[in-house]
Order: C-alpha cells, then sequence, then structure tokens
C-alpha cells in the first residue's frame, strides 16, 4: 500500500491525478502494520527508560489520530477510517493476537488493534533459555492487564491458558500426528507430561513396548507421544508414547525380517527378563533367548546372567511364523561359546578321580557339575557301600565331593560317577592269600558272592566251598550269612576277585596245628611225627 501525504491526503499525485479516484485509507490489520512501522520505529537498546517510552507511546498515537482525520477527510463521503473499520474493544483479562511493531531496553511495543500501543516487558517473552527470539512483524499472544486512557500494558499468557497451543493440539489429535512433550512428574497410575504447556496424562502401559520397572528414568525428558484423548477443551489429554513406538517398529521389523537369517550372528539390546529367557532387541524386532539357551552352565534366572539395556551378542537359532502372522525369532547365547563337552571328551577317563558341586538332588541320585554345562550322575546305588534309600541322607546341594568316573558316554552327554571305590580300586587294596570275614551277598548255583568289609565283593566258585560235589549251595548256605574266605586271585583290570571258604578252613587248620606244635614242643619235646599227629587227634 502507498503510503497517503498527511499534509495533502485529498489531492492527486502524478500527472495523471486528473483521472485517478482519491485513495482510500484504511485502518484494516493489513494496512497498519506499515503505517504503524513509521510512526513507531524500533529503539535503540537503552535510548528510553519505562516512562520516557509511554510519553512517546501517547505522542505517536496523537499523531496517527491527526494522521487518521485528515485521511477520512479524503475518504468518499468524508467518512473517518476509524467510523469505517472501528477500533478493537481492549479488556483487562482478555487474550488478543498482537503484532510486534517497536522495541526498547526492556520493553516490546505491541499493535493491538485501537490508539495506542501496547506494552508487555521483555523478560516475559523469553523463551526457556532466554533468549528473545520475536521479531519485528510477528504475532504473538498476550493478556491485556490494564488500559488506561492511552496506556495499554500487557501480559504473558501461560503455556495451558493459550488458545494457540490449546489449537496446536487440538489438530495434533485430529491429525493424529505426534507432538513434542516433556514428562514432568511420575504417580501410580502413570506419568505427568507437559504438551504445548498444556498437562496431559501418560498411562504407564503407553510409555513403552514392555512392562517398565522405574518410570523415573523418563522424568524431565522430551519425547515425541501420541494423543490418544482430547476432551473438555484442553483439560482432558492423554497420550501414548508406546503407540508411536509400536507405529516405528512396524516399519522397521520388515526391513529387518528381510535380512534375518538362521545361523547369523549379531548384536541385540536386553529388553526384558523373564524367568523363562530374555528378549532381545535386533533393530526393530525382538528374539527369545529361552533360560536354557543363556549359558553351558545352569542358569536359574536369566537376570542372575544378564541386565537390562545391555548390549550382547547372539545367534539365530530359529524364524518361526506366529498365529498373528508375526515371526517368533528363537536365539542362543551359548551356541556361541565353545562346547564344554569336547573339553570334558579330552580330559575325563574312566576311573579318574573329579571334583565337583552338586548341583541337584533328585530320588535316583545326585547331579554333580564337573564343568561348567558338563554335570555328571552318582547314581543312588555308588552313594555308599551300604543301602542307601534318599539320596539326601549322604548329599546336600551345594556339596564339593570327589568322585571316581565309572561310565563315559559323551555321544548321549551322560557321565557316571561313585562315591565308593571302584571295584579295582577295592581288588587292588586285597593282597593274594590274605584272609578276610565276609557275609554271602547272593548264593548262585555256581557259587557264592561275599561282600567283605572293605566293600570288596567277589565269587567263592562250587568247588572252594568246601561242600561235596552236587550240593544245594541254598541248603548249605544263607544269605547274610559270615564265612571266612581266602583271596586267591585278584584281576586288577576288572576288579574281579576270586575267593574260597574251603582255603580259608584249611588255612585256619593248619595254623591251629602250628600253633599246637609250638605248645607240645616247649613241654615235652618234639618226639615222632606219628606221636605228635595221634596227640592232635585226641585233643
Amino acid at each position: 500500500m502507498s503510503v497517503v501525504d498527511n499534509q495533502n491526503p485529498a489531492v492527486p499525485q502524478g500527472p495523471d491525478a486528473s483521472t485517478q479516484p482519491p485513495v482510500e485509507a484504511t485502518q484494516s490489520d493489513e494496512a497498519m502494520p506499515s503505517a504503524r512501522s513509521s510512526a513507531a520505529p524500533v529503539l535503540a537498546e537503552g535510548e528510553l527508560t519505562f516512562a520516557e517510552m509511554f510519553e512517546l507511546a501517547e505522542k505517536q498515537a496523537k499523531e496517527r489520530k491527526k494522521a487518521n482525520k485528515a485521511q477520512g477527510r479524503a475518504a468518499p463521503g468524508g467518512r473517518s477510517n476509524d467510523a469505517q473499520s472501528g477500533e478493537r474493544e481492549l479488556t483487562p483479562g482478555h487474550v488478543i493476537q498482537a503484532r510486534v511493531v517497536g522495541f526498547s531496553h526492556d520493553s516490546v511495543l505491541l499493535d493491538v488493534g485501537a490508539k495506542a500501543e501496547g506494552v508487555i516487558s521483555k523478560a516475559e517473552l523469553l523463551d526457556e533459555e532466554g533468549n528473545l527470539t520475536i521479531k519485528e512483524g510477528e504475532k504473538v499472544e498476550v493478556r491485556v492487564l490494564t488500559v488506561d486512557g492511552d496506556t495499554i500494558k500487557l501480559g504473558k499468557v501461560l503455556a495451558h491458558q493459550s488458545a494457540k497451543n490449546k489449537e496446536a493440539v487440538r489438530q495434533a489429535f485430529d491429525l493424529g500426528i505426534p507432538i513434542e512433550g516433556k514428562v514432568s512428574g511420575v504417580n501410580k497410575g502413570g506419568l505427568d507430561v507437559v504438551v504445548n504447556g498444556l498437562r496431559a496424562f501418560c498411562p504407564a502401559s503407553q510409555m513403552d513396548l514392555r512392562h517398565v520397572a522405574d518410570a523415573n528414568v523418563f522424568l524431565n525428558q522430551k519425547l515425541a507421544f501420541k494423543i490418544v484423548e482430547y476432551k473438555d477443551g484442553g483439560r482432558n489429554i492423554v497420550v501414548s508414547r508406546k503407540a508411536i513406538l509400536q507405529e516405528e517398529a512396524k516399519k522397521n521389523a520388515v526391513e529387518v525380517l528381510a535380512k534375518l537369517e538362521v545361523g547369523q550372528v549379531l548384536r541385540g539390546k536386553v529388553t526384558t527378563l523373564k524367568d523363562y529367557g530374555a528378549f532381545i532387541d535386533l533393530g526393530g524386532v525382538e528374539g527369545l533367548v529361552h533360560v536354557s539357551e543363556v549359558s553351558h552352565g545352569r542358569v536359574l534366572k536369566p537376570g542372575d546372567v544378564l541386565k537390562l539395556g545391555e548390549e550382547i551378542p547372539v545367534k539365530i537359532l530359529a524364524i518361526d511364523d506366529k498365529k498373528d502372522g508375526g515371526k517368533k525369532i528363537s536365539l542362543t547365547i551359548k551356541g556361541l561359546e565353545e562346547d564344554p563337552w569336547a573339553k570334558a571328551a579330552a580330559t575325563l577317563k574312566e576311573g579318574v578321580k573329579v571334583t565337583g558341586r552338586v548341583q541337584r538332588i533328585q530320588p535316583f541320585g545326585a547331579f554333580v557339575e564337573l564343568l561348567p554345562g558338563v554335570d555328571g550322575l552318582i547314581h543312588v546305588s555308588n552313594m555308599s557301600t551300604d543301602r542307601v534309600r534318599d539320596p539326601r541322607q549322604v548329599l546336600k546341594e551345594g556339596d564339593e565331593v570327589e568322585a571316581t568316573v565309572v561310565s563315559l558316554d559323551f555321544e548321549k552327554r551322560r557321565i557316571g560317577l561313585s562315591l565308593v571305590k571302584t571295584p579295582q580300586e577295592l581288588a587292588n587294596e586285597l593282597g593274594t592269600g590274605s584272609v578276610h570275614e565276609g557275609t554271602i551277598d547272593r548264593i548262585e548255583s555256581f557259587g557264592l558272592f561275599v561282600k567283605i568289609p572293605s566293600g570288596a565283593r567277589g565269587l567263592v566258585p562250587i568247588s572252594e566251598t568246601g561242600t561235596q560235589r552236587g550240593a544245594d549251595l541254598k541248603k548249605e548256605f544263607q544269605p547274610g550269612q559270615t564265612v571266612k574266605v581266602t583271596v586267591l586271585e585278584v584281576d586288577q583290570s576288572n576288579g574281579k576277585i576270586r575267593l574260597s571258604i574251603k582255603a580259608a578252613a584249611d588255612a585256619e587248620e593248619r595254623a591251629e596245628f602250628s600253633s599246637y606244635i609250638g605248645k607240645s614242643a616247649t613241654a615235652s619235646g618234639f618226639g615222632t611225627l606219628g606221636d605228635l599227629l595221634a596227640k592232635y587227634k585226641k585233643k
């Protein structure tokens, strides 16, 4: 718009003035900025005091009034601009839009659509960092504080009272677009969030894709939210961060899944820990490491080994389809470690002594951890030379034990252990020709199995029982009967022991005879052999 000459507004300008209509000036919002900009130039910092600024504002208002009257005379019918457009009626407490027209060292001048400019302190328009970011010509939302003649004092509109802020939030709700919010507090049900200066509520279940144990981790963070409920003119607002994360996850999942393959090794972040396993974020999709796949060693709970937020390497075991159309991704951590059974195969042999800790006890025996991920079983029959009905009578979980390896099956991953000495060990402790008192353990047609106090078991063949040929051993002997036996032979390779009742009886008879000979010689000399035998038989 061209500026009209205040001195002679009705006089046409230029060579074609006689043919052009007179210029009509208005006081609309579109026309006023240029006129007011000329009437209210930017003041240099530190030029005016606050009182001088008000005096200047009054002076400028009077000048504009004169200019308006002059423009009114030039308007058709002699009607003034004020009469045509009307001035805005300002009432204390009302929130209005005003345009910045000037600055002083501590205040900002605003065009409020009235005769005089409004004035607001700079301090009320500073941002969170203490900077004044508004510029001349920019519109701001302010509240009318007082109207005293040509003096209009303005104040800051609180964020939650701002119609502009409410409208922005409402539009975000209508369009379903994300909006930034700052978490300002935590309560039992969820979190308090400030969105565009308005208070909103985010339920705890809507703060993340999975349950958050401690919501305080989000306190004072600025995050993206989706408005899921907007009621009562902005007084009741509910937001969700989970909705944003779910949308992002869906987009990322398609790309990530296309790149995943069974056997692939990649890094992931621990997002959730359960007793049955750990969920790992692979960059948009999650996989599960079952508790049995956390380590080769025994793990009761994944939380004993892993931590939330920890980044770990994992290997994909399987990718299966779910009923809902998604994918189930099974992961392993122990699959990246060396197989401990390979080490066990290189170090363990039958007959060697090993030490370990009792991990768990079952009715049939106790499992002992020999290496991380390698357990051996002490069967109840190998816990003592005496009969054991309950393994807990001998061992308890956590006990450190020394045992002997009695069997190995690496293909089935089984190791047999024993707390008692092996037959080889027991056999090696026995000397050939030694005499022992034992108990008949079992009676067979071919002989007797006898258990001696050391725990060793040997066989007394029927020919060594001292019975007549063809005798029924079950009639001659009883299980549990005590007998004296002599060790005839020991096979150190397999621990088999050959015993003899007959030899033990002969040895005992010889010992008695030798004893008698010694006593008789001392009393009356040796005599003849026939005399000695006769005397011995009479005895």
